[in-house]
């Protein structure tokens, strides 16, 4: 299904449906405080099933539009602020470094999650006003994590990608090709 081409509306209507279920996600957050990093994962699967589907162009489209609307509207700026640094924009990056080699690749990605995990806890503790010592006595351990959690939703967002092409694009998308 990849060499044909979608028909517009249908593609603006998918990147629609995409950016409102990303923001959807991160409106749940206030009502189940646990999800505050569950949510914001969902909301990137969002971002990657543009990707996915319609090119990186389009996806970013989608996180641009889904991280607007979540500041504006969304209650819980920490969830927001995961989804913006961290779990929407992989997908993202992802997309672009597919097509390299599998060294560089995990190169890149171990470099963005860093970079992001630090410019995390820096928007934290200034924007936020988040206390440095709720972080705990040891970021570096924090940074460990982080780096293991992101290999591990890089994986989730390759599972959750073969799944949705192999049992559902074809429900999804039936009639929707020129």
């Amino acid at each position: 299904m990849k060499d044909k081409k979608l028909n517009p509306s249908v593609r603006a209507a998918f990147c629609g449906i995409l950016t409102s279920l990303a923001v959807v996600f991160l409106l749940i957050v206030p009502l189940m405080p646990i999800a505050v990093y569950c949510c914001p994962v969902l909301s990137g699967i969002c971002v990657a099933l543009a990707a996915e589907e319609l090119g990186v162009k389009s996806a970013s489209m989608v996180y641009f539009a889904a991280s607007a609307l979540s500041v504006i509207i969304v209650a819980d700026k920490e969830a927001v602020s995961v989804f913006i640094l961290l779990m929407g924009v992989y997908p993202l990056l992802r997309k672009l470094i597919s097509n390299i080699s599998l060294k560089i690749c995990l190169i890149i990605k171990l470099i963005y999650i860093n970079a992001a995990s630090i410019a995390y806890y820096f928007a934290a503790v200034i924007i936020l006003g988040v206390p440095r010592d709720s972080f705990g006595v040891a970021p570096l351990v924090l940074l460990a994590a982080a780096n293991i959690l992101m290999l591990m939703y890089d994986i989730a967002i390759r599972n959750i990608m073969l799944l949705y092409t192999v049992k559902f694009r074809k429900r999804i998308l039936k009639g929707a090709f020129q």
